[in-house]
């Protein structure tokens, strides 16, 4: 085994704990969401789609319109599957 290698596997295991995390925060997101929704007796379907564009208007703000469509996009992309 090549020192090479040792470094792919290393640069793949932070990515695979990195998502891990992306993961469990977007969950604890979620389940934040519903529970302050069910609280206050809105939709949960709502509150996301609401969230979801807020989401999308910090990013064109921050990073531009076409960084906000990329996301839009991969999001329709990961629907359609």
């Amino acid at each position: 085994m090549s020192q090479v290698d040792n470094v792919v596997r290393i640069d793949e295991f932070r990515n695979a704990g990195q998502q891990a995390i992306v993961d469990d925060i977007s969950a604890r997101t979620f389940l934040f969401l519903r529970d302050e929704a069910e609280s206050c007796g809105v939709r949960i379907k709502d509150v996301i789609a609401e969230h979801m564009l807020g989401l999308a208007l910090v990013v064109e703000a921050v990073e531009g319109t076409a960084s906000s469509r990329d996301l839009l996009n991969q999001v329709i992309q990961r629907l359609r599957g």
